[in-house]
């Protein structure tokens, strides 16, 4: 049987594929990145030319540790980065390139995706790893999801702002097309149904925070026709809330111990099947119907058999402090 490759030249091709898959088309069997993924950005101001300040940098800088930190959860299923080897750090490293004489800077992740497909083969069909691939590339790389990120900051402090002009005049901005606007709702229906990409837009919604308030240094940045003057910038990032705190850890897990002898609430002990993580969880009575899956996890305990189990997590520098099954799925 023939297998079919394409090379992803930009977002366009790279978004075509994901319509193809929501429409049901067949992807091709395996993908590689030339030229693309990058993000670019223009910044203007007394000390941009040719050269970042420290502040711009230390943007790129969280940026990175944000990569180090959704490869090793990718790669070894929690997000620490202390997991990784040196090579492996050297191997994702993102390049951040300055045009000399100039304020144009480009930011290219061609380890880092390189890296992705080789640690995205797994058990899954080559669809999904396709999938998963282009749908990585598109929240760290892509600028539909950049400018969804500021549409999104947007909205929330058009809520919190108490200025009747301030919210005026946020409201008059405008960082998306239509088309755009479109693209970005598909995309947000792919990772909300992916706990991969559902962690990889956690951690890039962070590091997008950290670069836009890197901007605040300059007098006006630009991506992709977007400007954004200091005060914008500051204003589109104050009390911005981290989401990387939050993790979905679902996968295939055999129930190691079950605890119930707290009313209040039914524990269990885990191990992923693939990572080997071991992870404590509670089963709360407001997600899972009481009866039936609580017996579902007992069962899977006595027999020894794995189970499909979704999990939302709350991580701290690496370690997972809390966790909570969602449900609970027999392997078929």
């Amino acid at each position: 049987m023939e297998i079919s490759t394409a090379v992803i030249h930009s977002e366009e091709d790279a978004l075509r594929f994901v319509e193809m898959y929501i429409a049901g088309q067949d992807l091709p069997d395996g993908i590689s990145f030339e030229g693309w993924p990058n993000l670019t950005f223009r910044l203007t101001g007394d000390k941009f030319h040719g050269s970042l300040t420290p502040s711009v940098m230390k943007g790129f800088v969280e940026m990175q540790a944000q990569i180090n930190r959704a490869y090793a959860l990718l790669k070894y299923g929690v997000p620490d980065p202390r997991k990784l080897s040196k090579e492996e750090k050297e191997a994702i490293e993102i390049q951040v390139n300055v045009e000399n004489g100039s304020s144009l800077i480009e930011v290219n992740m061609d380890g880092f995706m390189g890296e992705v497909i080789q640690t995205a083969v797994s058990k899954v069909g080559p669809q999904e790893i396709v999938i998963t691939v282009l749908g990585v590339a598109l929240i760290w790389g892509g600028v539909v999801l950049f400018k969804k990120y500021l549409e999104d900051r947007k909205e929330i402090r058009m809520a919190e702002v108490k200025s009747e002009s301030e919210r005026e005049h946020l409201a008059t901005m405008r960082f998306m097309s239509e088309q755009e606007t479109k693209r970005s709702e598909l995309l947000t229906q792919i990772i909300s149904e992916k706990p991969k990409l559902d962690n990889m837009e956690r951690l890039a919604h962070d590091a997008k925070t950290d670069i836009v308030k890197s901007f605040v240094k300059a007098d006006t940045a630009q991506i992709d026709g977007v400007v954004l003057d200091a005060d914008l910038s500051k204003t589109l990032t104050t009390n911005a809330r981290r989401k990387s705190m939050e993790i979905r850890l679902d996968g295939n897990y055999r129930i190691e111990k079950v605890d119930s002898t707290d009313p209040e609430s039914f524990k269990v002990q885990v191990r992923n099947v693939d990572s080997d993580l071991r992870i404590s969880c509670i089963v709360q009575d407001v997600f899972l119907d009481a009866s039936e899956h609580k017996k579902a996890l007992q069962q899977a305990e006595w027999d020894r058999k794995p189970v499909h189990l979704s999990i939302n997590a709350k991580e701290l520098d690496g370690e997972i402090k809390s966790a909570i099954i969602l449900y609970v799925k027999e392997i078929t």
